[in-house]
């Protein structure tokens, strides 16, 4: 989302209402609030963080692209949709330009909880309840 935004974008978010401070702090420019019912073909595009798949392609306007997050469960193509999935590969220049911009406060990851690296059996269970806002981190 911060990527998108300052980039121009016009982000859209689908999140509960507890989250709304976090994300426009994010760059975020309007709100969905989970459950709501999305326009259909009533966004260029859509990365479809949620799984959302069929709910999500019928909210991209004919033409627009979709993009989700887990390579072979897109929804198939309609209406001349481009669907893709995020396809995760080594680039030193993108990872360098990535830390520059967190280093520089831009972009940030949202951390959920932190662990000492001894902890690491504490940590895989936290992840195994499932409901994190974030992500673990271990701390050497």
């Amino acid at each position: 989302m911060e990527l998108a935004h300052r980039q121009g974008l016009e982000v859209t978010v689908l999140a509960s209402a507890g989250d709304i401070p976090f994300l426009v702090s994010r760059g975020a420019n309007h709100f969905l609030t989970r459950g709501a019912n999305l326009a259909p073909a009533g966004f260029d595009g859509v990365l479809d963080a949620a799984g959302l798949g069929n709910e999500a392609i019928a909210a991209v306007q004919d033409g627009g692209s979709y993009v989700g997050l887990w390579p072979g469960q897109e929804p198939d193509s309609e209406r001349g949709v481009r669907v893709d999935a995020l396809d995760v590969r080594a680039d030193g220049a993108q990872l360098a330009e990535l830390s520059r911009l967190a280093d520089q406060g831009e972009i940030r990851a949202r951390v959920a909880q932190t662990y000492p690296l001894e902890e690491v059996t504490a940590a895989h269970a936290r992840l195994a309840e499932g409901s994190l806002r974030g992500r673990l981190v271990l701390i050497p």
